[in-house]
């Protein structure tokens, strides 16, 4: 299907070109990342990326920024600390919460995950403009916010 086949609203394309981005890297993360989900991927790399904090990563801040709820995050914790790729650790003085550290194995898969990201978007930016590629990510910077607005007001507005 090509984009004149498509209806033309900003939501469609928006999906079905983050569909086309999954069908793209999916046998990708395969050989990478064996059976971890997308969303235990994403997990695994955002730890990764903010684990140098000073009060490490705690479980309930997690599932706030990434915006999925306690008990979503723990189930991937859970699986991943399964696989050995993250472990807890007692937070310092309070006993109730769990800091999030990735092990050897984890940070092996978030840098080789994190090196796939980097090549894969330097192919897709391939022959498109630094200013089209500046333009495009203002926007859907602005439709990110746009949605997160209307999350909660949609359908009181007329």
């Amino acid at each position: 299907m090509d984009c004149a086949e498509l209806p033309q609203t900003l939501g469609f394309m928006l999906v079905h070109t983050g569909k086309q981005l999954l069908k793209t890297i999916n046998g990708k993360f395969n050989e990478i990342t064996g059976d971890i989900t997308f969303e235990q991927l994403g997990l695994l790399y955002y730890i990764s990326r903010h684990r140098n904090r000073e009060n490490g990563l705690i479980q309930q801040n997690i599932a706030e920024v990434m915006e999925k709820t306690k008990s979503a995050i723990l189930r991937s914790i859970d699986i991943l600390e399964e696989k050995g790729l993250v472990k807890r650790l007692p937070a310092p003085g309070d006993r109730r919460k769990n800091i999030i550290e990735l092990t050897n194995s984890g940070s092996l898969i978030a840098e080789k995950v994190h090196s796939f990201f980097l090549n894969y978007d330097n192919s897709l930016k391939k022959d498109i403009a630094q200013k089209d590629i500046e333009t495009c990510m203002s926007v859907l910077c602005k439709i990110q916010e746009k949605c997160k607005y209307l999350k909660g007001n949609f359908w009181y507005k007329k």
